[in-house]
């Protein structure tokens, strides 16, 4: 556990005082090329006509995949600093960076539109695909890896910074777990609390840039006003192990853990212990997604018979399915 020096000092400073960091240039520039060259020939979009863009917003099936130790050597040491070490990581699961591109494109009307942050309908916590609880070791870290240069009022990711706090104690003071909307039977929800909140963060940066955040960092969609096509991933990094709030050696907590422990104003959690059950579970969300996988696909394949090239795809010799669902993954949290 503990510090393995991918962070500098400032950077570990800075993610326990915000819960969140921007780590320039974590992804090599070749890697961010080989997983967007074919962006357009999988939308079937033409770039200069915008008018051929029919839809805002939509998440696209994977055709690459990398280990994340060499897709983003820098971006991948940081998470694991972040986390408490790479053997930390559950590797069963999730272990390979995908180019399941997540595209906004806006809309016209969108242009002169002046939206706050809070009243964007999009604000959420991850984690559809599991019971939420103070530890989950599935809920580790919000991570939005930007795969174009993205703008002001370009469709960036907004976090919400003192989100973190009332989030982080909702799930404290419910030790017996809460669905992933962190909805309480009577309708009240942790998100609830946004209302309240001012500090507002729109993740721009460069192609490459990662940012890092805390996993329970509130966040939401936002609207490309611009029109300037955005591209970003969010995997998700799962531990093998849930957090622990109640090391015997202080020095043993992971950043992530520290940060945690200070949103509650404690150094430890000696009496705190989940009195519900873990269970992880599939998730209908990713339907759409993959249904757009055949079409892609045909259009790969068409452009480089058209071409000579090559379909730089796992699937070109047939569909391969997902293998993270299996049986044991899904076991694994119980």
């Amino acid at each position: 556990m503990g510090n393995t020096n991918a962070l500098t000092e400032e950077q570990r400073t800075h993610f326990l005082e915000h819960g969140w960091v921007h780590l320039s240039g974590a992804i090599p520039e070749k890697n961010i090329q080989r997983y967007i060259q074919d962006i357009w020939i999988r939308t079937g979009y033409d770039p200069l006509d915008s008018g051929t863009w029919t839809e805002e917003r939509f998440r696209m099936p994977r055709h690459k995949e990398m280990l994340w130790k060499e897709f983003a050597p820098k971006g991948y040491a940081a998470i694991c600093d972040i986390l408490g070490g790479e053997d930390c990581l559950d590797h069963t699961i999730f272990n390979k960076a995908r180019d399941g591109l997540i595209a906004n494109f806006g809309k016209e009307e969108y242009r002169d539109m002046v939206i706050h942050p809070k009243d964007l309908e999009n604000w959420h916590i991850d984690g559809n695909w599991f019971t939420h609880f103070l530890d989950s070791s599935e809920h580790s870290l919000l991570v939005i890896c930007l795969f174009n240069d993205v703008e002001p009022r370009a469709g960036g990711t907004y976090i919400c910074e003192d989100g973190l706090k009332p989030i982080i104690q909702w799930l404290h003071n419910r030790p017996q777990g809460c669905s992933p909307k962190l909805v309480d039977p009577d309708g009240t929800t942790a998100l609830d609390a946004l209302q309240h909140c001012e500090k507002f963060i729109e993740c721009t940066g460069k192609a490459g840039d990662m940012f890092i955040c805390h996993g329970f960092m509130p966040h939401s969609a936002s609207k490309n006003h611009r029109r300037i096509p955005r591209f970003i991933t969010s995997p998700r990094f799962v531990l093998k192990d849930p957090f622990n709030y109640n090391r015997e050696n202080p020095e043993d907590y992971s950043l992530l853990e520290l940060k945690t422990l200070k949103e509650l104003g404690v150094s430890s959690l000696p009496d705190w212990n989940i009195t519900g059950q873990r269970a992880r579970f599939k998730s209908d969300n990713n339907i759409e997604r993959d249904s757009r996988l055949p079409l892609e696909l045909e259009r790969l394949k068409a452009h480089a018979s058209k071409t000579g090239g090559i379909v730089d795809s796992i699937h070109v010799n047939g569909i391969v399915e997902y293998n993270e669902w299996t049986e044991a993954a899904l076991l694994r949290a119980q």
